[in-house]
């Protein structure tokens, strides 16, 4: 065709194997013994991702989700990850940001600015990252300052109201300095409709985006010799998130229509309408913000010193429409009386080195993470007469009267009920080493040790401000139905009472490895490995049969033995890549969060095995094609051995666990008329697999396929540049997490992922 000829960069005809430090120290990936998925800025930024959800599409083995609010995020790697809606619980898959751990997933969902790269890391890493990675570590490396100026805007505009602003500078403040800065601002307008009846919500949009994101940094280098990065910064969140849409509707969706004006729920559901019903607001607030500073002394030609300190702080609070429907039955409010902070200081000091054929590190990790916890359960106006419909088979809105004996309409007062704060002090301390020593010319052995020590406490008050009267006076009458009239925000066991619970954990881990490289240009290793996450406390009331209060609410450290054999290979001058694992991993008591319809239930399963192959590969054409492609077979399952409250756990395939995804990127460059022509399109299949914890057959997720899509023109400087995208690009329908309604047996609502959204964004730099 006229106007098309190839582009003929250099950089086409090699292509320079990616850097890593998966095992603490810059290596290439292609010599790296095991398995890493690594995506470059370059993709990042072509796939229009701005964090770590974002960029899931690009990768197989790599699952996030979020539920009732941005707070409650988890992430899953070969089918492995802790549901996020308790902060007692930590992440199975930790999270590391330019070399500092974050507290919980969800403290890394933020904007992140300008990425150098991700790497995912497969498989237990405890022997050399922080805290508790036990099935794995998504490490996000951001762009450090130039000594080249270099300044860029980005702006976006898009269906539903997107719209956005990226700045970025970055140059030398001297011969020896250089700072960055990133300013970031998206807006969206909400994905779903809200049906709000009376009220007292005003919100007719949920799910919407509104943040804005500030990092600095400032960077120093003198002579090769000294590295100091200062990195700074501030995200805050003033959103509406997050409304459910109905996908099953029971028999007690008649009890809520009697008690409202409209329908109070869904009649058809239909999810591809989100369509909410919500009566009280859900506005949420979130503020993460941090400060670290890095330190590398080269202090000789063989031995080098590392040094990461970092503060860090995360808070958010948040509104609660807990029924999901307009009728007004209980609530949190979104004052501040819901919702979770943590207060995280960490240093990390190793010493690399080398001394003949032995590559070896050493270092001290320190932590120091308090997390308070704000909860709340209000009563509003329905919540007596629903109660009463549901004991009554709708037949008797006052039967919770006739229980406790008190008159209509006192037995539980709109505006009370439950507000429990908790506090949780840990302190975290652990030794490391891991050397790898050429026993050959071409074999080599890999060794990593950690001693792991955690102590945590638990300070938790609970109050009731109507004193669980209703529970009271029927317990005093010797009245049936205790199990609902008694559930543990209206039990007077709580009243005024304070609890306080102490643990200790000491665990060892490690791995070995043993490396057989024939070629220079072909890796291959088998490990064995040993993972830990430390025990923890349920921050939620719990109560036994009799109705009295837990007092112990703790659950068991989480290991795992994992087993891994890796091939990596390269070819065509480094155009053509391929690695592939074949991997099997063993759990013991794993952590388990589910909620069960009004209460959450934490367990600790006696089995969880994930097996399974992966393989990602790269082919780089001359004439302006690149093929990057991922693929994963995984088998996750419990053990046989029943679990209490779960009877579909034993045996069953775990959740968010599909059996097979393929990720598949194709991009396409040309010169055209002067100018620089892309095309890219990111695509991932999901096989089925179930959404919820307890394996419910309706949570299953249909298999399903997403595709963004991106088309750009721009200057061969890149001075100028224009994007036409898309976001999923078929409008693909899927859940997110698919749940219980509270109270309403036979109805189910789900968190859907984003609707199709397409867009334009103009670029600048220079």
């Amino acid at each position: 065709m006229a106007g098309w000829v190839p582009l003929t960069a250099a950089a086409q005809d090699e292509v320079t194997e990616v850097v890593v430090t998966a095992q603490k120290k810059p290596e290439p990936l292609a010599r790296t013994p095991l398995s890493v998925a690594v995506i470059s800025g370059d993709q990042i930024r072509g796939a229009g991702a701005y964090d770590l959800k974002d960029v899931q599409i690009l990768t197989p083995s790599l699952l996030i989700t979020s539920t009732a609010n941005e707070a409650q995020t988890t992430a899953r790697l070969r089918g492995v990850g802790t549901v996020g809606d308790n902060p007692g619980l930590e992440s199975s898959v930790g999270v590391v940001i330019d070399g500092v751990v974050r507290a919980r997933t969800a403290t890394a969902m933020s904007d992140l600015g300008v990425v150098e790269r991700i790497e995912i890391l497969k498989g237990p890493q405890t022997s050399l990252f922080g805290k508790g990675a036990s099935g794995g570590i998504i490490q996000a490396v951001t762009e450090a300052p130039r000594f080249k100026s270099i300044q860029s805007l980005e702006l976006d505009l898009g269906e539903h109201g997107t719209k956005g602003v990226a700045g970025y500078v970055s140059g030398p403040l001297s011969p020896k300095w250089a700072g960055s800065l990133s300013l970031v601002h998206r807006q969206r307008d909400g994905q779903y409709k809200v049906n709000i009846d009376q009220g007292p919500r005003i919100e007719r949009e949920d799910g919407d985006q509104n943040y804005y994101s500030v990092r600095g940094q400032m960077l120093y280098m003198s002579e090769d010799r000294i590295k100091i990065r200062l990195i700074a910064d501030y995200t805050q969140r003033d959103e509406n998130c997050c409304a459910g849409t109905a996908i099953a509707v029971g028999g007690a969706a008649d009890y809520v229509s009697s008690l409202t004006p409209s329908d109070g729920v869904v009649k058809d559901p239909d999810p591809s309408q989100r369509i909410a019903w919500l009566n009280r607001s859900t506005a949420q607030d979130i503020t993460d913000a941090g400060l670290s500073l890095e330190q590398t002394v080269r202090l000789n030609d063989d031995v080098t010193l590392v040094s990461i300190t970092a503060a860090r702080t995360y808070r958010h609070t948040s509104g609660y429409d807990a029924d999901f429907t307009s009728a007004d039955i209980y609530y949190r409010e979104p004052d501040g009386a819901f919702g979770n902070r943590f207060d995280t200081l960490s240093q990390e000091v190793r010493l690399n080195g080398r001394w003949s054929s032995l590559d070896w590190l050493i270092g001290l990790y320190l932590s120091s993470e308090d997390l308070e916890r704000h909860d709340q359960y209000l009563y509003g106006k329905d919540y007596e007469p629903y109660m009463g419909l549901l004991l009554s088979r709708g037949t008797n809105s006052e039967r919770i009267s006739e229980l406790t004996g008190l008159p209509v309409g006192e037995s539980y007062l709109p505006g009370l009920g439950a507000n429990d704060f908790y506090r949780q002090s840990e302190r975290n301390a652990a030794l490391f080493a891991n050397a790898e020593w050429e026993i050959g010319s071409d074999v080599s052995v890999v060794g990593g040790l950690r001693l792991n020590h955690q102590a945590k406490s638990l300070r938790a008050s609970f109050t009731n401000s109507d004193d669980g009267m209703a529970c009271e006076a029927a317990q005093s009458l010797g009245s049936p139905s205790l199990g609902i009239v008694c559930l543990p925000w209206s039990n007077p066991a709580f009243n005024n009472l304070t609890t306080t619970q102490k643990m200790s954990d000491c665990a060892t881990t490690g791995t070995l490895k043993l490396v057989w490289r024939p070629k220079s240009a072909l890796t291959t290793y088998v490990s064995i490995s040993r993972g830990w996450k430390g025990g923890g406390f349920n921050l939620d009331r719990e109560q036994n049969s009799g109705f009295d209060a837990v007092y112990d609410t703790s659950f068991a450290p989480e290991t795992v033995t994992a087993y891994e054999l890796g091939f990596k290979g390269r070819w065509m001058r480094g155009r053509l890549a391929l690695d592939a694992a074949l991997f099997e991993q063993r759990f013991e008591n794993f952590q388990l969060n589910t909620f069960l319809g009004t209460t959450f239930l934490v367990t600790s399963v006696p089995e969880l095995r994930s097996k399974g192959i992966e393989a990602e590969g790269r082919l780089s054409l001359r004439n302006g094609w690149r093929f990057i492609s991922g693929v994963t077979w995984t088998d996750s399952r419990f053990g046989s051995d029943p679990v209490q409250g779960l009877p579909l756990v034993a045996g069953g395939r775990a959740s968010f666990a599909p059996k097979w995804s393929v990720t598949t990127q194709i991009d396409y460059s040309r010169q055209l008329f002067g100018l620089e022509f892309k095309a890219s399109l990111d695509a991932r299949y999901n096989s089925a697999y179930n959404t919820g914890s307890d394996l419910a057959p309706i949570k299953l997720q249909d298999a399903f396929t997403l595709m963004n899509g991106r088309l750009t023109l721009a200057r061969f400087d890149e001075s100028v540049a224009v994007d036409l995208w898309g976001k999923n690009l078929t409008d693909q329908d899927y859940y997110q997490v698919a749940f219980g309604a509270p109270f309403q047996s036979g109805s189910f609502n789900a968190f859907m992922g984003q609707p199709r959204t397409l867009g334009i964004s103009l670029r600048l730099k220079r």
